[in-house]
């Protein structure tokens, strides 16, 4: 594994209008297999600081660097095509398609056309929906269209895998199976995860970020975060005790 520093936010700020969304944030992924969880309550910040490092938003101010490159302004598509893989919280699929043609155009952005159909059929198996590949996406439920998603992102081989929401909608064999994929990918990427489902975070997280007020509060080892009564009462609340 490289020691280069994955990511780095320094001083990151977005502002709308006299509302500060996300305040002086500094966080880093320092090493490659790394994951980390992001976790607040709703407004604390964090989808606004994910759409910062996925190129939806241009902050104020601050920086943003992957692999020791500045990134942000960068579009999107430019951002995926740095090696960062982008999953948000609906599903950006080609509903027309089969799942089969959803992941091999996916693994032709990075393989040639025999790799990329290898590839295609890895992923769909490693996501436990070879069962699905000639199914039209459009007609399936949303925690398939999910997994389906994390095929195409993952059939890519990006070195960064920011992850949204990922757990949203899925029956407990599709979270375990998205658990299971999540601590695959630490194999050969870095991982960020911002999740509201708490029995999931307990599932995949070693290392925790808290946001509150558009300011990193805590930020720890899981186990110590779920036992952090300011963590529990204010920003879990009643779900980090029911989870």
């Amino acid at each position: 594994m490289s020691d280069q520093e994955i990511l780095r936010t320094t001083g990151l700020t977005m502002r709308f209008g006299g509302v500060t969304a996300v305040n002086n944030v500094n966080f880093s992924i320092d090493h490659e297999g790394e994951l980390r969880c992001l976790l607040g309550p709703n407004g604390a910040g964090k989808s606004t600081f994910f759409k910062c490092l996925t190129g939806q938003l241009v902050p104020t101010e601050g920086t943003i660097t992957f692999m020791g490159e500045p990134i942000a302004g960068m579009d999107t598509h430019e951002i995926v095509n740095l090696g960062i893989g982008i999953k948000t919280q609906v599903p950006n699929l080609f509903n027309g398609l089969s799942a089969y043609d959803n992941v091999r155009l996916a693994a032709k952005r990075k393989h040639l056309k025999r790799q990329a159909i290898e590839k295609t059929f890895d992923m769909l198996s490693n996501c436990g929906i070879e069962n699905l590949k000639g199914s039209e996406v459009g007609l399936l439920s949303h925690g398939q269209r999910q997994l389906i998603e994390l095929a195409m992102v993952l059939a890519a081989e990006p070195t960064l895998v920011l992850l949204d929401e990922p757990a949203a909608g899925m029956t407990g064999e599709e979270r375990d199976r998205l658990a299971f994929l999540v601590k695959e990918v630490t194999k050969t990427a870095s991982v960020i995860v911002v999740e509201h489902d708490m029995a999931f975070i307990k599932q995949i997280a070693k290392n925790v970020t808290v946001f509150h007020r558009g300011e990193i509060f805590a930020e720890d080892d899981v186990k110590k975060i779920m036992k952090n009564k300011s963590v529990q009462e204010i920003y879990l609340g009643k779900s980090a005790d029911a989870a």
